[in-house]
């Protein structure tokens, strides 16, 4: 694939004045999404504050909504309505304990929550929590970890050791402030002895579907796991706002970050990150999205996406743990494995959610850009319309359909991986929040049944082909979960295929879905290795 940089000559002249104009804001290394727009001869930069076709905000700015498509036809922005529905950790927790409850789960990926007030005992959760306090410390330690609602980067994290202490610090927090109480993991998977997670991404394009990003990578802490020092931030915090602060920062990886591929070198032999970790990490996160699925984007606008970043931590029995979903992830290039990743990332970003939308104008155009494969589709939403029906009180089935697949699939691919030790420990944790009867306060996040590993890795691999199925009337463009060869995809989806190839050839405009049709059928692979050349800087 050629490198295509920045500052490379237009290939379309003749349209100058017809050219889209797009606005990125300063912030979390902007340039990423200004070099992916510069590769587009088609689009131009515009004023902040002028009409413009494109709004990007990846530093946390909030979007003006009642701005939307002012002085333009149309408008794409990189923010979803609603996001703090999972963006905020209590929310989330909150959000979860309902989609429990509703679906009848027991889901033990995310650890024991409580979402308490500050100086209010409501509905008895403080009772409740030191009741489940004491019960947990017998079976997994005294150690737990407590988060302000809305803080990011690390800010106003703390981990304590006794309920005592835990009461003394909500009770000296302001007066209502709400706060995630949680168990902390006391016997995480270390890399030579220290802490480590995961960072993933997912990505909600404007066609109202949520991806998964293939590629992940490890950020790790810089100073050996210690619980007997539980004040020791560096220790127990693998936020890269509160590594990168600390001398040892860069000691062991670079930047504190590892490949996914250099981390399953680290334990080969082991356990398999692609067959053990990946499809937990795929359940966790189609049980966080179906959650909050009807309160997503509320007004079902169609030119809105959002990137967020999944962190995700490991036991020492190789159970996966969602910890909390971001809006506006990091993407600074801190080390080499993020500056491969990243650019790459974003361009893929605009390829899903912004060149349906504004896709180029010629043939010359559209070759400039080769198609990238590496977002699956995770969950697969009624259209834009159906949806609208759903929140106004009809078309609940639709949803409510959406939903139960993406449970049923979760509890099918969601394994103990067949090591007997995790099937004994499925059914640790819970996820506790406000509720209202004696069990329903504490909402039951967990416990998916456990199966066969190779039963679970198909299941996971029919869903994504299933999934992933572009409908000619929803989209313009074929995302391939699993890259097949063209004579597969033709014997699989001909009408389709034939339907897509007839409607590219219709005009010049449509020659960019044309090549993106013939290039993903021809793909046979995609690897990060292979794209990163094209997108260094």
């Amino acid at each position: 694939m050629p490198a295509l940089r920045p500052d490379a000559e237009p290939v379309v002249s003749d349209i100058t004045s017809n050219k889209l104009g797009y606005v990125v804001l300063p912030g979390n290394e902007s340039i990423l999404m200004a070099e992916a727009m510069a590769r587009r001869s088609w689009w131009r930069t515009v004023e902040k504050g002028s009409p413009n076709n494109f709004w990007w905000g990846g530093n946390g700015q909030r979007f003006g909504w009642p701005d939307f498509q002012k002085g333009v036809k149309r408008q794409i922005v990189n923010q979803v309505e609603g996001h703090s529905e999972i963006c905020t950790k209590t929310r989330l927790a909150e959000n979860l304990r309902r989609y429990a409850n509703d679906q009848k789960l027991d889901c033990c990926w995310v650890p024991e929550t409580f979402v308490v007030s500050a100086g209010y005992n409501e509905g008895g959760k403080l009772n409740l929590l030191k009741k489940t306090y004491a019960r947990l410390q017998e079976l997994e330690g005294p150690v737990w970890i407590v988060k302000p609602a809305s803080r990011n980067r690390g800010n106003g994290i703390q981990v304590f050791g006794s309920f005592q202490d835990i009461e003394t610090h909500l009770r000296n927090a302001k007066t209502g402030s709400q706060w995630v109480v949680q168990k902390y993991i006391e016997q995480p998977l270390l890399i030579d002895g220290r802490k480590f997670d995961i960072r993933s991404y997912c990505l909600i394009t404007p066609d109202h579907k949520i991806h998964m990003y293939k590629h992940s990578y490890i950020r790790t802490s810089s100073t050996a796991f210690d619980l007997s020092n539980l004040e020791d931030r560096s220790s127990h915090l693998t936020n890269d706002a509160v590594q990168e602060k600390f001398e040892h920062y860069g000691t062991f990886e670079d930047s504190n970050k590892l490949s996914m591929q250099a981390f399953q070198e680290l334990f080969a032999g082991q356990f398999s990150v692609e067959d053990d970790l990946v499809p937990q990490m795929r359940a966790c996160a189609t049980h966080a999205f179906s959650a909050v699925l009807n309160k997503l984007n509320p007004m079902r606008r169609q030119h809105c996406f959002e990137l967020f970043g999944l962190d995700f931590m490991v036991d020492a029995r190789h159970k996966v743990y969602l910890i909390e979903v971001n809006t506006s992830p990091a993407l600074y290039r801190h080390g080499q494995v993020l500056t491969d990743l990243l650019p790459v990332l974003i361009e893929e970003v605009v390829q899903k959610a912004i060149d349906p939308c504004f896709p180029p104008p010629t043939a010359e155009a559209a070759a400039t850009i080769e198609p990238l494969t590496d977002f699956d589709v995770l969950i697969d939403t009624p259209s834009g319309r159906n949806m609208r029906r759903t929140i106004s009180g009809s078309g609940r089935g639709a949803y409510n359909s959406t939903i139960a697949a993406a449970a049923r699939t979760v509890r099918k691919t969601s394994s103990n991986n067949g090591n007997p030790e995790n099937a004994a420990s499925m059914g640790v944790g819970r996820t506790n929040s406000s509720g209202s009867s004696s069990n329903a306060a504490v909402a039951n996040v967990s416990g998916l049944s456990s199966g066969d590993e190779n039963a679970a890795v198909a299941a996971v691999d029919r869903s994504l082909q299933r999934t992933n199925r572009t409908n000619a009337d929803d989209s313009k463009v074929v995302s391939s979960a699993a890259p097949v060869e063209a004579a597969d995809l033709l014997k699989r989806d001909t009408s389709l295929s034939k339907q897509l190839l007839k409607t590219a050839s219709t005009n010049a405009a449509s020659v960019y879905q044309q090549n993106l049709v013939i290039r993903t059928m021809r793909k046979t692979s995609s690897g990060l290795s292979a794209n990163r050349a094209a997108f260094k800087v």
